[in-house]
């Protein structure tokens, strides 16, 4: 897995084994300990300490990726999971927080709604995967493509219209209405997935530690487990990551 360091002044750095971060803010005052000597010396408990100490000086991306990186050298994938998967919804998206999110769920190798070969679960997934900025360019390009059209007088009965209209607003309309609703969740331990919002039900399985999950309804203190459609059930929220 490759190892990341924040970079100081906008510059970058380029080892063997270096992501490339850069830093928004300088990091560390003179004196005291900054990120890169915790990193360095492999303190990866006090490196994550001081991420999270500091992070209002970073933006929320550069923060969870960082953070799940230093869980992963702890060695606590599900929360290195978290934080990764974080990262990427908040848009920091590049080869280096792929790669360290594929490297961290070939560790965890749990079943759940990104392994999973069930159909609405792939298609939920894969929509939750898409950075809310690319739903909109498609409705862009959709509107584009009509535009063509109509200069070129292709596009001229009312139906047709209507249709590629409903056809421009359907990715915004998608992911504002309905992604953006969606609570997805990792899960930091083991959980019981019960039949009902309470321990008094049986219980019908567990959601593993690391695993994915979209979540439905909520009841006091319970989340329904809506995705994937094996894991459907009510469990705790007590040891879930909700993005």
């Amino acid at each position: 897995m490759r190892d990341t360091y924040f970079m100081k002044n906008i510059n970058t750095l380029t080892t063997a084994k270096s992501s490339h971060v850069i830093e928004e803010k300088s990091m560390g005052a003179p004196g005291n300990t900054t990120f890169e000597e915790f990193y360095i010396k492999k303190d990866f408990k006090g490196a994550a300490n001081y991420l999270l100490q500091n992070k209002q000086q970073l933006s929320s991306g550069i923060f969870h990726y960082n953070l799940g990186t230093v869980y992963s050298k702890m060695g606590d994938f599900p929360a290195a999971r978290f934080h990764l998967e974080k990262a990427i919804k908040e848009g920091y998206i590049n080869s280096a927080s792929l790669n360290n999110l594929t490297f961290v769920k070939s560790q965890l190798q749990v079943d759940d709604i990104s392994t999973s070969v069930n159909l609405p679960d792939q298609f939920m997934n894969n929509a939750l995967s898409i950075p809310p900025s690319a739903y909109v360019s498609f409705s862009l390009i959709f509107l584009l493509f009509g535009l063509i059209l109509m200069k070129s007088k292709k596009l001229i009965k009312k139906s047709s219209i209507v249709f590629l209209s409903l056809l421009i607003l359907t990715p915004i309309v998608f992911s504002q209405f309905y992604l953006d609703k969606i609570n997805y969740a990792v899960a930091f331990k083991d959980i019981p997935a019960y039949e009902g919002p309470s321990k008094i039900f049986t219980e019908k399985g567990k959601v593993r530690a690391g695993s994915k999950i979209i979540l439905g309804e909520y009841k006091d203190g319970w989340f329904y487990v809506k995705f994937p459609i094996s894991l459907a059930g009510w469990i705790n929220k007590d040891q879930l990551g909700i993005y």
